[in-house]
């Protein structure tokens, strides 16, 4: 889970998701780790704050094609979204 430094995630959260979830998903998020970057990429290019929090508790989050993240943002007023996310990661639960 080392590739997630380069990503400026802490060693603390990286902590946190091996306490968290099974060895087998952080397995998982080693073999997606592309993925997962690119995700963490496009979160931060539209501003979400709360990178680490959506780690440790929606690490599903990062194994979703960024495409497909992108495309059911747009569904939305991103601004605002992203203003909620940060406020509180459940309202994800709605999109």
């Amino acid at each position: 889970m080392n590739f997630l430094l380069d990503c400026g995630i802490t060693k603390d959260t990286i902590k946190k998701l091996k306490e968290n979830y099974e060895e087998s998903t952080c397995f998982y998020c080693l073999t997606k780790q592309e993925n997962v970057k690119e995700v963490i990429e496009y979160l931060l290019s539209i501003k979400i704050e709360v990178i680490d929090k959506l780690l440790i508790d929606r690490l599903e989050l990062f194994f979703i094609p960024k495409e497909k993240i992108k495309k059911r943002f747009e569904n939305y007023n991103l601004e605002v979204l992203v203003q909620l996310i940060n406020e509180d990661i459940n309202v994800l639960n709605n999109v």
